[in-house]
């Protein structure tokens, strides 16, 4: 699968994932060997806070403990003879969604040695610090933890080893409920979301009745995918569309909470039920087999993150059935052990079951039935501006403001099985902690065009969607939401919407297609051409005036044409000439005056990556952000900054209120961002470098 990027942030991998927090694990570490003392993690502190109000008044927990594991074990290991699903028991919580996940992974060692890097453990350089590595909003980021695991009442309070030496679930889970904002956000949940999270590919999930697909497709799927592919599935209880809690939107939209993907082993409502499956639960699938037995038979082979509770229905561990097959195929396979892992038929895992989720980093799996070819992906990261969400009458001017994307179907990318689009959105992660613990309700459109050809610098007009089109629109509240579709031949417009019109926020869009360059953005100068560098030089070639290089003027009205789009609080922000000033010497590294197309792509990155950040970090909308905003902002931009400097920016670029707007934030970002490159440049050992008179001042006046 190749790929493509549009309005693109700096990119990472888990090879060298951005910071989180503002904490790296190397430098924390060796501060913590010469001081000789256990880290402990501030920004996930060992107390109730981290465990969320919402979980501690479910699970009426009064007391809590922290332990180290070297403190309770004589001798701990990350990891004991590699790493396996069996390695995991459920506990307290309700976070099968993710161990279901974790389990999956297991299978992958390649995904997850990224996940867990090798260079930790509780021998050599052993200090209580540990780190692992996510997929976040686009991007690998690297999450540092201390080893003070919880416990209530003398147990393990979420995910139990099942090795009394090997800690690397509990530590794993830990990081994962410090990216999500605390272990209450791992009590209930989407294993799509986990699987994101956890690989940053593709997934999809399925309906395994009355779906897109027929039952039979999807078994071709997940037989042709099971070695390449993480897969999990919900049983039929677990369906999250059916345990929802209904909310009014004006004019009969509805948007559901679909935040309760699978229910917590030790709830009420969620029981072993007589055929040994358990009630609204995620499994992980570990294999799939095909055996003759009058006729051939499907097998699917799941696991129970319980580490017990099996299927025993037909073809589980005991059956009678297992005799009348080859013998090679039932020493291979039938395996009689309470484990938690067991065979059950097809048939009988579609009736049980009522949804199995794909995560792949290549879409081979979406090529069943028809010939192979290459999938392309574009990604774009937009903002959603006020004023365009859902209102009373579904007012089509302010719905067609929302970013639009236009993709084309050739004819030869027609399919007659299967999906030849993919379209995936995410809004952004800290969403679930600002708006109250929940998603905002999100969707996308995905519209027919005429035969005339749009232009891709303009937007469609409001005219341009049906007047019944809200009868058509299904939201959703939750974090992601991805679906196939097999479109005919033609253009179409996808308008990704936030439903909740009084918030602004960032997203993730994807588009995976089967012809590449079939993706553009309408309405964005830039556009209209399919190649990302290609497109920043010849926007860079429209606006630069002076041969080859822009100055300040031509700087000014990129700014305003192209960066000020998409953000307009209090009616909108036009970029002074003071501002572009500033931004060209911030960049202005061979400090000729004029900014050269190299120094420009790289400030258009990073103006569209603070401007995200802003976005986020504007928490009320009002268009300026404080000391405590800015400090968010800083961090997120992995730039390590005091509270004095941050006192300092506030004073140089802030207003008499010690506040920020749009303008002077991005002056401000640039200018540090740009100083810390300069001091990378300058410097061999990244910790000090001697500067002369001339050289420090040339820096500063032209920083």
């Amino acid at each position: 699968m190749q790929e493509s990027m549009a309005r693109n942030t700096e990119q990472s991998s888990s090879e060298s994932p951005k910071i989180f927090n503002n904490q790296d694990f190397y430098a924390l570490r060796e501060l913590h060997l010469k001081k000789g003392v256990l880290f402990q993690d501030e920004e996930f502190p060992a107390d109730l806070r981290v465990i969320g109000p919402h979980l501690i008044d479910e699970l009426k927990i009064q007391n809590m403990q922290w332990r180290r594991p070297p403190e309770f074990c004589k001798n701990p290991h990350l990891i004991v003879d590699g790493a396996s699903y069996f390695d995991i028991l459920q506990n307290k919580i309700g976070d099968c969604w993710v161990l279901s996940t974790i389990g999956s992974v297991t299978q992958k060692q390649n995904l997850l040695i990224k996940i867990i890097p090798a260079d930790q453990g509780f021998t050599k350089n052993y200090i209580g610090i540990f780190h692992f590595r996510f997929w976040c909003s686009g991007e690998w980021v690297d999450v540092v933890i201390d080893d003070r695991l919880p416990f209530v009442n003398g147990d393990f309070f979420s995910v139990r080893p099942s090795c009394t030496k090997e800690y690397w679930p509990c530590l794993l889970e830990k990081a994962y409920a410090k990216l999500l904002g605390g272990y209450q956000n791992l009590h209930w949940g989407d294993p799509a979301e986990a699987m994101v999270n956890f690989t940053g590919a593709l997934t999809m999930t399925l309906k395994l009745k009355g779906g897109d697909l027929h039952p039979s497709d999807i078994w071709e799927m997940v037989h042709k995918s099971k070695h390449t592919a993480l897969i999990t599935c919900i049983s039929e209880k677990a369906d999250i569309m059916t345990r929802n809690r209904s909310y009014s939107v004006p004019n009969a939209l509805e948007y559901r909470d679909e935040r309760r993907g699978s229910e917590p082993a030790n709830y009420p409502e969620n029981i072993q039920i007589d055929n040994g499956l358990v009630d609204r639960h995620a499994y992980t699938v570990t294999d799939t087999a095909q055996v003759y037995r009058e006729g051939l038979v499907n097998l699917i082979r799941l696991w129970n993150p319980w580490g017990r509770g099996e299927w025993i229905g037909r073809w589980s561990d005991n059956c009678s059935w297992w005799n009348d097959i080859n013998p090679e195929d039932r020493k291979k396979l039938n395996t009689k052990r309470e484990d938690g892992e067991f065979w059950i038929p097809w048939v009988n895992f579609v009736q049980q079951f009522s949804r199995i989720i794909i995560c792949s980093p290549t879409l081979d799996f979406l090529n069943w039935g028809s010939d192979q070819t290459s999938w392309h992906k574009t990604a774009y990261k937009n903002i959603w501006p006020k004023e365009c969400g859902l209102e009373d009458s579904f007012n089509k001017d302010l719905f067609c403001k929302n970013p639009q994307y236009l993709i084309w179907i050739t004819p030869s990318d027609e399919v007659k099985k299967g999906y030849n689009v993919i379209i995936s959105l995410m809004q952004n992660h800290r969403n679930r902690q600002k708006f109250g613990h929940e998603w905002l309700p999100i969707g996308f459109l995905v519209s027919k065009v005429g035969a005339e050809l749009p232009d891709p610098q303009m937007k469609m007009p409001g005219s341009f969607f049906p007047k019944d089109l809200q009868s058509g629109i299904h939201i959703k509240k939750r974090r992601d939401v991805t679906k196939g579709f097999r479109l005919a031949a033609g253009r179409y417009v996808i308008t990704p919407f936030n439903a909740d019109r009084n918030q602004e926020s960032s997203f993730l869009l994807q588009v995976f297609l089967r012809s590449q360059g079939c993706t553009v953005e309408l309405g964005d100068s830039q556009s209209f051409l399919r190649n990302e560098e290609k497109t920043h030089e010849d926007i860079f070639m429209k606006y630069a005036t002076q041969g080859g290089k822009m100055n300040a003027r031509d700087l000014q009205k990129f700014l305003n044409d192209v960066i000020s789009k998409g953000f307009a609080p209090h009616g909108g922000i036009r970029f002074s000439i003071e501002a572009s000033r500033s931004m060209l010497a911030s960049m202005d590294f061979t400090c000729n005056g004029k900014l050269e197309c190299d120094f420009f792509k790289r400030l258009w990155r990073y103006l569209d990556y603070f401007k995200a950040i802003f976005t986020d970090a504007d928490v009320d909308g009002s268009g300026f952000i404080g000391l405590e905003e800015l400090s968010k902002a800083v961090k997120t931009a992995g730039i390590a900054v005091s509270s004095d400097q941050l006192t300092i920016l506030l004073l140089r670029y802030g207003d008499y209120e010690m506040k920020l707007n749009f303008e002077d934030y991005l002056c401000c970002m640039v200018r540090l961002k740009s100083a810390f490159k300069r001091f990378q440049m300058l410097t061999s050992d990244g910790k000090g470098v001697y500067l002369s008179h001339d050289k420090w001042l040339k820096i500063m006046m032209s920083c």
